[in-house]
């Protein structure tokens, strides 16, 4: 649970939800080993500090993501199941994973092509697609009853084990230039979502006030 958000955060929180572009640089979720030692996270006791996640972006990530969803609230009961809402936030979702598995199978192939990515961080990359294929041949689990709560758990669960498994491939790569890309793969795949989600909520805004009103 966040208890403290710091000043940098804030100003994060204000890029993300901005009109600007955001910033630039889910499969099977593992503990992460042997991690490098992480610098000083703005936040304590996020999901990306209690697990040793060595990006020094994640934390602030995370907590723009809780952020934007929780925002959502403004639009009236994220439990209800009154369209359109949970329609826009399901399509949102849907855009992100479909987006990201096309995004994720380029980059995996991309590494198969390079000599100086070891067999091993080539497996670990083709194992998460493999997760992310399963996932999506599984309708990417989506939830029983559309509601904003619903999905706001969705995207909230997508980013755990995209920095999860993004750490894990970077735990076992061999190089500085292979971290490197690993780190900025995760992070664009990171700005996507949070680009999504100030999507979600703008048109989630568009929506007659008289509509949300009667919710």
């Amino acid at each position: 649970m966040v208890q403290r958000l710091g000043g940098s955060v804030l100003l994060f929180v204000a890029v993300a939800l901005s009109n600007g572009k955001p910033l630039q640089s889910a499969g099977h979720a593992n503990p992460i080993e042997n991690s490098k030692a992480l610098t000083s996270s703005l936040v304590d006791d996020t999901m990306s500090t209690m697990n040793n996640v060595p990006f020094d972006w994640s934390s602030d990530y995370e907590i723009a993501v809780v952020y934007i969803t929780s925002a959502w609230t403004e639009f009236g009961d994220v439990h209800s199941t009154a369209a359109p809402l949970g329609i826009i936030a399901e399509n949102g979702f849907l855009n992100y994973c479909v987006r990201f598995k096309t995004k994720l199978a380029d980059w995996v192939k991309s590494l198969q092509e390079k000599p100086d990515v070891s067999e091993t961080v080539k497996k670990a990359a083709s194992s998460w697609y493999k997760a992310i294929d399963t996932l999506s041949r599984n309708n990417w689990n989506l939830p029983n009853v559309l509601t904003l709560e619903s999905f706001r758990k969705q995207f909230m669960t997508s980013y755990k084990h995209l920095v999860l498994n993004g750490a894990e491939v970077y735990e076992k790569s061999n190089t500085e230039n292979v971290k490197q890309d690993v780190e900025r793969f995760t992070r664009d795949i990171a700005d996507m979502m949070i680009q999504v989600l100030k999507d979600i909520w703008k048109q989630i805004r568009s929506v007659p006030k008289e509509y949300l009103s009667s919710i």
